[in-house]
């Protein structure tokens, strides 16, 4: 399908210009002032408002809608007590509908791409694929409440024959057992496949491996090998200038998740210090069991403001790299070369928020009101590869908004009962 964009603010290469956005199927066919001629099936008239490249939740585990409120108020550990036997409970169909309340949060947020990090990735993958999400999804060891292992060959090709990015995971250096970072890291050698893992979320975590294998989390990989392959890994709130060092010394990606680490009391990630190391800083939410909300806006808030008031430096962390971390950045860190900006020739992922609110007004800086003023309930209309999944309250994801709502409220009663 064709669709022409006019009349809009296009955010491109850090900058505001006014023009045209011309899609032509799945790509961004022309981006500028002076569009060529172009039979469009559809015009959409922006008035004025702000399209952008949709975001990238670069760490999530969407199937915790189900449990969003249920274990609130605890510490990491203690809160994994509450979950585990609760998501045992969860047969594949309800990993489906669930994760199908998380696409309806995704679009309505502005969320184009995820890197969804949960176990049975099968009834996932069935939900993303109907409703035309792009992700690239784990497989391996990805939670610490799998029991059956499955053949690490049998769910790659599952996931890639269905038209996904894969990378192997292991859920973390206490989740996982060293003999399957071992088999993880041979297979993804083997495929040439990328790595990810959870990695010194707590000071837990920091203190028990450092107790167990005098090293600390990020020396414990680098000891396994598992560095040297394309690796992204979650949180990194316990890392020092040395961990830091290391990680930036192989390439490793970093993916900050503030809201899940400040509600989990985890602490905050040291942002400033991991962009001086050269480190490639993307953004995700985590579960909505710890989060609460899939809404990039509130974590851009964060990473810009936490680092700010840690370190009593106001000019550190601009507006302008902090929508980076949640737009290029993460596309980067997934895989995805032409994804993450309004550029001909990229993938068709964009959104447009509506800035004729009094929170936007009055237009001095948009980028900055992107970081500090602006909310998920301004997007008004997300795009993924072409396809309009989300317009003005409406979606068009395969399945009715009510009987996502009413599967998961069935779910719900029954897990807790």
């Amino acid at each position: 399908m064709k669709i022409w964009f006019y009349n809009a603010q296009i955010l491109q290469n850090g900058e505001i210009i006014k023009g045209d956005v011309l899609i032509n199927n799945d790509k961004i066919f022309y981006v500028g002032k002076n569009p060529p001629e172009f039979n469009a099936d559809r015009k959409i008239n922006v008035k004025g408002n702000l399209l952008m490249s949709g975001f990238v939740n670069a760490h999530a585990h969407t199937p915790s809608t189900i449990l969003r409120g249920f274990a609130d108020d605890l510490p990491l550990h203690n809160w994994l007590e509450k979950i585990i036997p609760l998501e045992r409970k969860l047969t594949p169909d309800d990993i489906y509908w669930t994760t199908m309340l998380g696409v309806m949060e995704y679009a309505q947020a502005g969320i184009t791409a995820i890197e969804e990090n949960y176990a049975h990735y099968k009834p996932i993958m069935s939900a993303y694929k109907n409703a035309g999400l792009r992700a690239r999804i784990s497989f391996g060891y990805p939670n610490v409440n799998q029991k059956k292992v499955e053949n690490l060959d049998e769910q790659f090709s599952d996931i890639t024959k269905n038209g996904f990015k894969a990378v192997c995971f292991a859920h973390s250096i206490y989740g996982t057992h060293q003999n399957n970072f071992d088999d993880l890291i041979s297979f993804s050698r083997q495929k040439n496949l990328p790595v990810s893992t959870h990695l010194s979320e707590t000071l837990k975590e920091v203190g028990d491996c450092t107790v167990k294998h005098n090293k600390s989390p990020v020396e414990y990989l680098e000891y396994l090998g598992f560095l040297d392959r394309e690796c992204t890994v979650y949180h990194c709130v316990h890392s020092d200038k040395d961990d830091l060092k290391i990680l930036a010394d192989y390439n490793v990606n970093v993916v900050s998740c503030p809201s899940s680490n400040l509600k989990l009391a985890s602490g905050i990630a040291p942002i400033y210090a991991m962009q001086n190391a050269g480190l490639n800083i993307a953004l995700g939410t985590d579960g909505a069991y710890s989060n609460n909300s899939y809404d990039m806006f509130k974590e851009m808030f964060l990473t810009a403001t936490l680092n700010k008031a840690l370190l009593y430096n106001a000019e550190i962390l601009k507006a302008e790299e902090v929508v980076n971390m949640a737009t290029k950045n993460g596309a980067k860190a997934l895989g995805f070369e032409n994804l993450g900006e309004i550029k001909a020739g990229y993938l068709a992922d964009l959104i447009i928020l509506n800035i004729n609110k009094p929170h936007h007004a009055p237009h001095h800086n948009l980028i900055s009101n992107l970081v500090y003023s602006a909310k998920s309930s301004d997007v008004y209309l997300t795009m993924i590869n072409g396809k309009i999944i989300y317009e003005k309250g409406k979606f068009d994801i395969y399945e009715k908004p009510k009987d996502i709502f009413a599967h998961c409220q069935r779910i719900k009663k029954r897990i807790l009962s």
